[in-house]
């Protein structure tokens, strides 16, 4: 029996390799699951590699950087609205012909920051009813930020489409997803995020050797304020974040810590991570306990080996944390972004968000260096195992057990 051809719709290519991070591991248990589905992935940017996606970044930031303010919001709207219409809904119709089937899946993708992901998913979901394919909503984060038009998009496209299936990556997006629906409401899933096993999809291999005895390695992930401001935390200034990151590597040093700065991939975290490099190497420019490895980060795989290689980490990014956890790491999670939170109650470690101020790195070193706690109620090993389970009852809907017609079949 031919296997089925799977597109899975996310942002797998983005600059954020957490995204990519989903999606790998999203194809892998598609594709280890018993139906052994054929899955391709259907970038909603119309990248296909991981260096192109870093690219257009970078081109988009560099435009961004010469319009006045007042004029971003109109530009950037003409401009997505050109892309969708022109490239990426050609683009969707290219790669979901020959499938059987499209999955929406991984990642905040139901959030609505200048109507990025309304536009682009509409168009996709468009393409998708068109051609008739059935469509499965998996593992997606929703946002509580959508704009009126924002959500007359969302809506109409998961109305045209064949959806069948709607699950999503923890309880406050299904909260979100079932007031957006409103009298449209379906039953709605909720799911571990597919990352939390990507140490199975992608082991992580060793970059360098294991740390002497008694010495923690503890990476530290890079989030730039710009970042930051643009996904909703305004209040986090550059100044108060930078002297943040400087002090947590000076007492991380103190207590005799290797340190292993990193980014997940963003151009603009790799350049504030290069910023912080150079502050810090001023005054002694020998540290020998300490490197910035994030130019060594290209793919997940590199994410997830760099991860892998440290005994903790610290970090705002989603998908650094869900990779610690995938490895099991000890971690302490940044807050500044609701659905970090929503994660950390769904794998039962909720006192592992720390807040960010002036003061706050010598209590962050304290839990990271301290002595071993008692095992979480949900051990890294059961989120995995839990979560693939997830993405094989997910195959299992698209590619149902065939029965056998015959006695000569059934024997077989």
């Amino acid at each position: 029996m031919n296997q089925l051809k799977v597109g899975i719709l996310n942002v797998a290519y983005s600059p954020n390799l957490g995204d990519g991070l989903i999606a790998e591991c999203l194809r892998h248990g598609l594709a280890s699951s018993p139906a052994q589905l054929d899955p391709h992935f259907i970038d909603l940017a119309g990248r296909e590699s991981f260096s192109q996606g870093l690219q257009s970044k970078k081109r988009l930031n560099a435009v961004r950087s010469m319009l006045p303010a007042f004029a971003l919001g109109v530009a950037s709207r003409l401009y997505l609205a050109l892309l969708v219409r022109f490239r990426l809904r050609p683009f969707y119709r290219r790669k979901m012909a020959g499938l059987d089937a499209v999955i929406l899946g991984g990642g905040n993708l139901l959030a609505d920051q200048d109507l990025n992901f309304p536009k682009k998913i509409h168009g996709a979901l468009m393409e998708a009813a068109r051609l008739r394919l059935p469509v499965y909503l998996y593992g997606v984060g929703v946002s509580d930020d959508w704009s009126p038009t924002g959500r007359q998009l969302f809506l109409e496209a998961l109305g045209a489409c064949d959806l069948r299936f709607i699950a999503v990556r923890d309880a406050r997006s299904a909260t979100l997803l079932a007031r957006a629906l409103g009298p449209a409401q379906r039953d709605i899933v909720t799911v571990l995020d597919p990352g939390v096993f990507a140490a199975l999809a992608l082991p992580p291999v060793a970059q360098e050797p294991p740390p002497p005895d008694g010495v923690a390695r503890i990476g530290v992930g890079v989030m730039s304020p710009g970042e930051l401001q643009y996904h909703g935390l305004s209040s986090l200034e550059d100044h108060v974040l930078f002297t943040f990151y400087l002090d947590l590597l000076a007492n991380l040093g103190a207590r005799g810590a290797q340190v292993r700065l990193f980014t997940n991939g963003s151009p603009e975290d790799r350049a504030f991570a290069q910023r912080l490099s150079r502050a810090f190497n001023e005054g002694d420019p020998a540290r020998a306990w300490w490197s910035d490895v994030s130019e060594r980060i290209q793919t997940p795989t590199d994410l997830v080996n760099v991860i892998g290689g440290c005994t903790g980490i610290v970090a705002f990014r989603l998908h650094a944390i869900i990779a610690a956890l995938a490895c099991d790491k000890p971690f302490v999670a940044l807050a500044w972004d609701k659905k970090v939170g929503a994660f950390l109650d769904e794998v039962q470690r909720p006192g592992a968000l720390a807040e960010v101020s002036p003061s706050s790195a010598p209590s962050i070193v304290d839990r990271l260096l301290a002595t071993p706690a008692a095992p979480a109620p949900l051990s890294s090993d059961a989120c995995a195992q839990r979560s693939l389970r997830s993405v094989h009852r997910l195959a299992a809907l698209i590619a149902p057990p065939r029965e056998p017609h015959g006695p000569q079949e059934a024997a077989v």
